[in-house]
């Protein structure tokens, strides 16, 4: 149990590190009519990526539903959700970033009526059984310390019938093999003498060099997310995010001409703290064969 609680303070200080390199210039400087706009972004970003947050969330359906969403960030999605009525409870185990997602719904003011922000662990959530019509997570349960526990958290909190929509990375991915498995842990000797190696290797970004290792990240095949899921029915599964520029190396370069020919999108900078490169049309269609998310659907059983 100590070693648990050990690993959440790591998991705690690695993403309020995050924070800070991400988005806190970007909240400080944050008002009703930035962030409204940005929202607008955001979802028109979202569309052009057929991202999770858009296709298996749709957007019309969130009127008046009870949502949570596990892992809030900065609170760009959930303001998203709030945004289309969803009556949003969002969940970080990093207060920072629940501080962030409160001060967007303060500033959205009667538009998030109802909604809320607090500090909580995806394996051990605050919540009664059958509370909730939606349960949203974009990217989290794969660095908790249990994830087979989070998602039978997510099940036991939604409502019979209601949805779990959540993604988790994809080990079958370009991603994984090729510029993680290959490049990091085989010619860099990394999977060989650090069991975290891949956590080590991957999330950090922003304005601020890295002081803090990312503790856990793991990656899945489909047969282990039929198994995570295996108590829900319903499943349905579907890859995405395929980026040129993460390929070691080639892809500064590829970087620079994608920003030339494609241009950035306003809409990142919510969820990345930035304006974001626009994806070509052929990543678009590699995200689908060989992408590095599983955007994830399945329904708890009426029973």
């Amino acid at each position: 149990m100590p070693h648990c609680r050990s690993e959440k303070t790591e998991i705690q200080a690695f993403w309020s590190s995050l924070y800070d390199s991400l988005y806190e210039n970007v909240d400080r400087s944050l008002s009703r009519e930035r962030l409204m706009s940005a929202l607008d972004d955001l979802e028109e970003m979202f569309r052009l990526r057929q991202h999770l947050a858009t296709v298996e969330m749709p957007l019309a359906d969130l009127c008046g539903r009870k949502v949570l969403e596990i892992g809030s960030g900065a609170g760009g999605h959930s303001a998203l959700f709030a945004k289309h009525g969803a009556l949003m409870t969002s969940v970080d185990l990093t207060f920072a970033r629940c501080r962030s997602t409160a001060a967007k719904f303060a500033l959205m003011a009667d538009e998030a009526a109802g909604c809320a922000a607090l500090q909580g662990d995806a394996e051990n959530l605050p919540f009664g059984d059958n509370t909730f019509d939606i349960v949203y997570s974009n990217g989290v349960l794969h660095h908790t310390t249990d994830t087979e526990k989070a998602i039978a958290e997510v099940r036991r909190v939604l409502k019979p019938g209601g949805r779990a929509v959540i993604m988790l990375y994809c080990k079958s991915s370009w991603h994984y093999w090729i510029n993680m498995f290959l490049c990091v842990g085989v010619l860099k000797g990394r999977a060989f003498r650090d069991p975290n190696w891949l956590g080590k290797a991957t999330e950090w970004a922003g304005r601020n060099a890295q002081t803090v290792e990312n503790p856990i990240t793991r990656c899945y095949t489909a047969s282990d997310v039929r198994r995570l899921f295996r108590d829900f029915g319903g499943l349905t599964l579907r890859k995405g995010d395929f980026f040129f520029y993460l390929v070691p190396r080639l892809g500064r370069l590829y970087r620079r001409w994608q920003v030339r020919r494609y241009g950035t999108h306003p809409g990142g900078i919510l969820v990345y703290g930035e304006p974001w490169p626009v994806q070509s049309p052929l990543e678009l269609r590699l995200g689908r064969l060989i992408g590095f998310s599983w955007w994830i659907t399945a329904r708890k059983g009426q029973n």
